[in-house]
C-alpha cells in the first residue's frame, strides 16, 4: 500500500527537528566524522516494537540472509543525490559493525534487533532513537552548513523525506555510548 506522508510535514518536523536531526560523528575519538548520526523524537504516543523483526517481510522478501544487498529494496538520497551504500556494509556481520540504534541508555546492533533484544521494547512519548550509521567520506563531504534533504525509499513502506538544517554544531560530533561529549 503506497502512503502520501506529505500530509505529514509538520509532524515529521517534530519527530525530527530540523536542526536536531543529523549530525556529523566521531565515534573512534580521533578528532574525525566517520559516522551519521540519525535523531528522532517520539512525539506522537507510545510504541511497543514487535518481539520479532521480520526484515524479509520489511523488504518484501528481498533479502538473501547470507548476502544483503540493501540496494535491492532500499534507497537513500541526501540533497536528490542517491547515496551509495558502501559494499562494506552489505552483509549481516559488516552491516552489524555498521548501524547501531541507541534507545535510552542501551545500544542495539543489527543483530541485537534481528535476534529480538530490542522487541518488546516500549518507545515512550518523549523518547529519542538516535540511529548511527558509518558512511563514507564521499557522503560527509556532502554535509555542509545549511538546508538539506534526507529520503529514504525502502520497499514496502512510504517514501520518507525529512528536511535538516546543519550548523557548526551538527559537525564531528563526539558520541559515545548513546550520548554527545
Amino acid at each position: 500500500m503506497e502512503f502520501d506522508l506529505s500530509a505529514f510535514k509538520v509532524l515529521i518536523k517534530k519527530i525530527f527537528p530540523p536542526s536536531k536531526c543529523v549530525y556529523t560523528i566521531d565515534t573512534n575519538n580521533d578528532g574525525i566524522s566517520d559516522s551519521i548520526l540519525i535523531r528522532a523524537l517520539n512525539v506522537v504516543f507510545p510504541i511497543e516494537i514487535p518481539e520479532e523483526i521480520d526484515i524479509e517481510d520489511l523488504s518484501k522478501g528481498q533479502i538473501d540472509p547470507d548476502r544483503l544487498n540493501f540496494s535491492n529494496f532500499l534507497n537513500i538520497y541526501l540533497d536528490d543525490e542517491q547515496i551509495h551504500i558502501p559494499k562494506n556494509i552489505q552483509d549481516k556481520e559488516s552491516l552489524t559493525q555498521n548501524f547501531t540504534l541507541y534507545h535510552k541508555d542501551q545500544r542495539f546492533s543489527f543483530k541485537d534487533i534481528m535476534e529480538g533484544s530490542f522487541g518488546g521494547t516500549t518507545i515512550a512519548l518523549g523518547d529519542k532513537i538516535d540511529i548511527l550509521i558509518k558512511v563514507s567520506d564521499e557522503t560527509l563531504k556532502k554535509l555542509t552548513v545549511g538546508n538539506h534533504n534526507l529520503k529514504l525509499e525502502l520497499a514496502s513502506f512510504p517514501k520518507l523525506k525529512v528536511e535538516f538544517d546543519l550548523s557548526e554544531e551538527n559537525f564531528n560530533r563526539k558520541y559515545l555510548d548513546g550520548s554527545f561529549e
